[in-house]
């Protein structure tokens, strides 16, 4: 099955002037705001003020020597350069840059993930966010692959969508057609599972085809937990006789 093809693209994120970039000695002067302290082979996730603007850091220098030097380095460079390829786009981390081999830092926007989010959505949302999704396919050769997390959907305190974390994502520009097609389905699937889940009369009949198909396929995924595809959850134990 095709994929839908795009209602229009997302308006692209207005640019001011350039921010100005602070270094690894502006962090260890600053006081940092903690987010998410992730597992041993994660980045340490905090903000920053500086220069009256606020910033989301990823940083693994507080993790070992061997992991900010072969896993931080590889991961720092590689979600840097996939941000710098949507640095235009809508609903993407802006002004993204690499502070130093062990940390990137991209501009915060206040909001709360999907997974937790209590509210109403506006009818809007998910439209906007397959917008940003196809542009982002379109445009910018990239895929997430790691949206099916609903924790890296941000829903902003204006109540539109936001994209976090493209540690996972993949670059397609290089792939044959099948496969790019292939790969941009398992994003769009990704978001009609939440859409499913929040608001099925709005999806439309195309939509719910294209998430069944790849659902039908998820049971024989190989790469379990990690491309397209939510780590299978331990069951709790049930109360003993």
């Amino acid at each position: 099955m095709t994929s839908p093809t795009p209602p229009s693209v997302a308006p692209a994120r207005p640019q001011g002037d350039r921010p100005v970039r602070f270094t690894r000695a502006d962090l260890d002067r600053g006081p940092r705001n903690p987010l998410h302290e992730g597992r041993w082979a994660n980045a340490v996730v905090y903000t920053f003020d500086f220069g009256g603007e606020r910033w989301v850091v990823k940083d693994f220098r507080p993790r070992t020597f061997p992991v900010r030097n072969l896993i931080g380095r590889l991961l720092v460079r590689r979600e840097s350069t996939g941000l710098a390829k949507l640095a235009d786009i809508r609903g993407v981390p802006g002004d993204a840059f690499r502070v130093d081999a062990h940390a990137l830092a991209y501009r915060f926007v206040p909001g709360r993930g999907l997974r937790k989010y209590p509210d109403r959505l506006s009818p809007e949302f998910f439209p906007a966010l397959e917008r940003t999704v196809l542009e982002m396919h379109a445009r910018g050769g990239i895929v997430h692959l790691d949206m099916r997390n609903a924790d890296n959907v941000l829903v902003t305190a204006s109540g539109e969508p936001q994209l976090l974390d493209f540690q996972s994502h993949l670059g397609t520009r290089w792939l044959p057609g099948p496969l790019r097609r292939f790969v941009e389905r398992i994003d769009l699937a990704a978001i009609y599972k939440h859409w499913a889940k929040r608001s099925p009369a709005t999806m439309g009949a195309d939509r719910a085809a294209a998430l069944a198909s790849m659902n039908r396929l998820r049971p024989i995924w190989v790469l379990r937990g990690y491309i397209g595809s939510e780590k299978p959850r331990k069951k709790k134990p049930g109360p003993r006789p």
